[in-house]
């Protein structure tokens, strides 16, 4: 998957975050498909255990189905997880609060950036 160096990067903060100083004590499980829409793989970002794992749980506060590509898009900051959302490219199911709070990361990741 071209996105996995992008999960990767994600599990190596959650190692070395703090986590009494965590915002996001959700979990979500993503849904890669391939340019065609198949699921391709399911990953599960737990962030109440800080661990990220291939997979379903039907412990997650919401679901996220997202193409590979467009996931490596966000996480190489060459597009917004909100302009993918807007587009009807990333479809968002479950808990708006949680799903929020984790957009939210991604945003204030992006403005680092700039």
């Amino acid at each position: 998957m071209k996105s996995e160096c992008i999960i990767e990067k994600i599990r190596n903060k959650l190692k070395d975050s703090n986590p009494d100083r965590r915002t996001v004590l959700s979990v979500f499980q993503f849904n890669f498909t391939d340019a065609d829409g198949k699921l391709i793989k399911s990953v599960v970002f737990d962030f109440k255990d800080l661990n990220i794992y291939d997979g379903t749980t039907e412990a997650a506060d919401a679901e996220i189905t997202i193409s590979d590509d467009d996931f490596y898009l966000v996480g190489t900051k060459e597009t917004t997880f909100d302009k993918l959302v807007f587009d009807k490219k990333a479809l968002v199911k479950g808990d708006m609060t949680a799903i929020d709070k984790m957009l939210g990361k991604f945003r204030s990741a992006s403005d680092e950036v700039k």
